[in-house]
């Protein structure tokens, strides 16, 4: 499977948000996570990184 996980980075933490993930899309300074049951989830972050080896998408909380 191609399912990613990600990570909310907060300070030198990563916070799990979602499991599962199998479509991101960045729009408007929100990043929109739905997982492979359909669950979605908005962020105000960006993405910092992914790795598709590890199957880990890092996303970084936008600057106020």
């Amino acid at each position: 499977m191609c399912e990613s996980h990600a990570y909310l980075l907060e300070g030198d933490q990563e916070k799990l948000v979602m499991e599962d993930v199998v479509n991101i899309k960045e729009e408007g300074g929100k990043v929109h996570l739905t997982n492979i049951i359909g669950e979605e989830s908005v962020l105000e972050a960006e993405i910092a990184s992914i790795t598709f080896l590890d199957h880990k998408v890092l996303l970084r909380p936008r600057s106020s």
